[in-house]
């Protein structure tokens, strides 16, 4: 299983640990620092995906649970009206984001603040946060990364001007959180909430193209 290496700081030590206790024969100490080991090394693996071809395919930024998808009318960043999906990763889950479309990186905007359970309305607006605006085929489309009770850190690995394609990694949230997507109305959802998605697999969405239903 392959290991995202911003997990090395984690599992490591813990690792060391549980080899160092074994010397003077501490086998309880050994199992515990073993345990938190091998749980550090579940949390930051970074299993291989092959995103599902095809330009008109929105994919989902992260694995989780869609908590809850809603209309907005005054998002600055996306042209018009259109939908936004919250979803909730939870210890269990891969913490990478992914750009759901090939894209440019037009911005990127870190903010500082609370730590409200990533679940929570209030987390949306007051939690700390990694903000992308993209630039696709479907218009721009706002990717907001959002730290929560047990998250305490964003790793971006993007800036403004690089080109991703759809599935690739632009991102990782430390101990559970949430992503923000915030869609044009040029996009027609395939999700629905409650339902549990797949970061560059699950396709969330397709673009609407004249003469297409």
């Amino acid at each position: 299983m392959k290991v995202a290496r911003e997990g090395l700081v984690f599992w490591l030590p813990a690792l060391i640990l549980a080899a160092g206790l074994l010397i003077p024969g501490w086998w309880v100490g050994s199992l515990l620092f073993f345990l938190l080991a091998a749980a550090f090394a579940f949390f930051f693996r970074d299993p291989a995906r092959r995103p599902p071809a095809g330009p008109d395919l929105v994919l989902s930024p992260a694995d989780g649970q869609v908590l809850k998808i809603e209309s907005f009318t005054n998002q600055p960043e996306v042209v018009g009206p259109g939908q936004k999906i919250s979803i909730f990763l939870s210890l269990l889950d891969v913490h990478f984001t992914r750009s759901p479309l090939a894209a440019e990186i037009v911005k990127v905007d870190y903010n500082p603040g609370k730590f409200f359970p990533a679940y929570r309305d209030e987390a949306s607006s007051q939690n700390e946060s990694n903000s992308l605006v993209l630039a696709t085929e479907a218009g721009q489309i706002f990717l907001k990364q959002m730290v929560g009770v047990a998250a305490r850190r964003i790793k971006c690995y993007v800036k403004p001007g690089d080109r991703v394609q759809a599935g690739q990694k632009i991102g990782l949230m430390y101990f559970g959180s949430r992503v923000d997507l915030f869609l044009p109305a040029s996009i027609k959802l395939k999700i629905s909430p409650g339902q549990k998605v797949k970061g560059g697999l699950t396709i969330i969405g397709e673009i609407k193209n004249e003469g297409k239903d």
